[in-house]
């Protein structure tokens, strides 16, 4: 009954249209599935293998860091080490030391 209500106006179309299920316009959607066509196969208590490209790149990416670490060590320890020779302190006096001399 409010379907002929409608088309004989033309304002209600509209309205008639979003009323409508099977409307273009109608804010229902059709039935969502969220449970099919799971993205990602879930393996209880088993790991996913990771891809190929994963673990050669986490085994070369450390690998060269490590390598270019050593390698600046080898050639320029003088910026960790410093730029003189470490001083013995086996030459050095008590005196030098500010050590008391020992009164017996």
């Amino acid at each position: 009954m409010a379907g002929p209500l409608c088309r004989a106006t033309g304002g209600l179309s509209l309205l008639s249209r979003l009323v409508r299920p099977g409307g273009k316009l109608s804010p229902r959607p059709g039935v969502r599935r969220a449970s099919e066509g799971v993205h990602v196969d879930t393996h209880y208590r088993q790991f996913v293998p990771p891809p190929l490209f994963s673990v050669v790149l986490g085994e070369a990416t450390p690998g060269l860091m490590w390598f270019w670490i050593l390698w600046r060590f080898w050639h320029d320890s003088d910026e960790v080490l410093g730029h003189f020779p470490f001083p013995d302190p086996s030459l050095w006096t008590d005196e030098e030391l500010g050590i008391p001399p020992d009164d017996e």
